[in-house]
C-alpha cells in the first residue's frame, strides 16, 4: 500500500438539506484508503439529477445523508494509492467511474471490484471521461430494458439531457429508428446524434404529436422526464404490447389502459459496460457532449444551472478538478 504525501484535500462539503447555493468549497481531510479500494485523485466530476436530489433533500427518505456531506457521483483521475488484496490496479493508471459519493473532491476512494469503474482510454480526457458514467449506464440499462431490436422505434422524451444524450446515440447503435424531443433549436444536434425525427415540445404536446405522426404507435418510449401518473400518458404513443422504460417513478402496470411493459429502471451495470462506452467514445463512435465546464469551487451554481428552467443544456455539467 502507498500513501500520501498530504493529508488535507479541497472539497464542495453540504451541511445539511438545503438549495445549492449553500454548498461551500473548504477543506477536509483525504479519505483513508481501505482493503480493496483505489484512492484516486479527482480531475473532473459531472453533474446528475441525482446530485441535485440528494442535497436538496429531495430522496431525504429513500437516501438520508450523514452531514458533513461530500456530493457527487461522475468523475476521472488517476490512481494514487491502492488497498490490500488489490491486484488489478496499478498507482497511476487513469479511470472513469461512478463513485458511491464524495466526487466533488480533489480525492475520491471506490472499490476496486466496482462494476462502475473503468480504465480511462489516452484518447479520451478527463472531462469528458467524467461525463459517461451514470448518464451511459443509465442508458445502456434502459436498452436493455426495452430489448429493443433493429428495426423498431423508439421515443426519447428527454433527449437533449445527459441520459437523453446517450441513449439516442445506443438505441440508433442498436439498429433503431430514434425519435427525440427538443426544441426547435436542437433538431440539428439531435439529428447528429441520430435522430431521425424531432419532436418539438414547445410546439404543442409531444404525445399528441407522436399520436398524429404515428398513429398506428411505436414500439419503446424511454422517459427521462416524467413522473407519477404523467406518464400514462405515453403509453397513447405506444402500439399494443410496446414498453415503456421510465428511470423516474410511476403508476403500475394495472394503471395503465392499453396493453404495454411498463418497465421503471434504476441504473444497473453489468461487467465491462463502461469499458464499452469509454472506448466506443475514446474512437469517436459515441458522442459525449459537455454542455458547460465549471471550476470546482464554482459547483454551488453548477448545480443550481443544472436544475433551472431557465438554463437549456445540451449533455453535461461538468467541473474541473484542481
Amino acid at each position: 500500500m502507498q500513501q500520501t504525501a498530504i493529508s488535507s484535500m479541497q472539497a464542495i462539503v453540504v451541511d445539511d438539506y438545503g438549495p445549492p447555493q449553500n454548498a461551500r468549497l473548504t477543506d477536509v481531510p483525504i479519505p483513508k484508503v481501505k482493503d480493496g479500494h483505489l484512492l484516486v485523485r479527482m480531475r473532473a466530476a459531472a453533474l446528475n439529477a441525482f446530485d441535485y436530489k440528494l442535497v436538496t433533500g429531495m430522496v431525504k427518505d429513500w437516501v438520508p445523508l450523514k452531514f458533513p456531506y461530500i456530493p457527487g457521483m461522475d468523475g476521472a483521475g488517476e490512481v494514487i494509492e491502492i488497498g490490500n488484496g488489490v491486484h488489478d490496479w496499478q498507482v497511476g493508471d487513469a479511470v472513469l467511474a461512478q463513485f458511491p459519493r464524495g466526487a466533488f473532491a480533489q480525492y475520491a476512494l471506490i472499490s476496486a471490484q466496482d462494476k462502475k469503474l473503468a480504465k480511462k482510454p489516452a484518447a479520451l480526457d478527463f472531462e469528458h471521461a467524467a461525463a459517461i458514467p451514470e448518464s451511459g449506464l443509465t442508458a445502456r440499462t434502459m436498452i436493455r430494458a426495452a430489448e429493443l431490436q433493429p428495426g423498431q422505434t423508439v421515443l426519447v422524451i428527454g433527449a437533449t439531457g445527459g441520459v437523453g444524450l446517450f441513449a439516442t446515440q445506443l438505441a440508433k447503435a442498436a439498429g433503431a429508428h430514434v425519435i427525440a424531443t427538443g426544441k426547435a433549436e436542437d433538431a440539428g444536434y439531435l439529428r447528429e446524434l441520430g435522430a431521425a425525427d424531432i419532436i418539438d415540445y414547445a410546439a404543442g404536446d409531444t404525445i399528441t404529436q407522436m399520436v398524429e405522426r404515428y398513429p398506428k404507435g411505436i414500439d419503446a418510449v424511454f422517459d427521462l422526464i416524467n413522473a407519477g401518473e404523467a406518464v400514462l400518458r405515453d403509453a397513447d404513443a405506444l402500439r399494443e404490447f410496446g414498453t415503456l422504460v421510465s428511470t423516474l417513478s410511476g403508476p403500475g402496470q394495472e394503471a395503465f389502459t392499453k396493453n404495454v411493459k411498463v418497465q421503471y429502471i434504476q441504473l444497473t451495470a453489468h461487467e465491462g459496460d463502461l469499458d464499452d462506452l469509454a472506448t466506443r467514445a475514446a474512437r469517436g463512435d459515441l458522442r459525449v457532449v459537455i454542455g458547460r465546464i465549471y471550476g470546482l469551487g464554482q459547483a454551488p451554481k453548477a448545480l443550481f444551472d443544472f436544475n433551472d428552467p431557465a438554463t437549456h443544456t445540451r449533455g453535461k455539467l461538468v467541473l474541473r478538478i484542481p
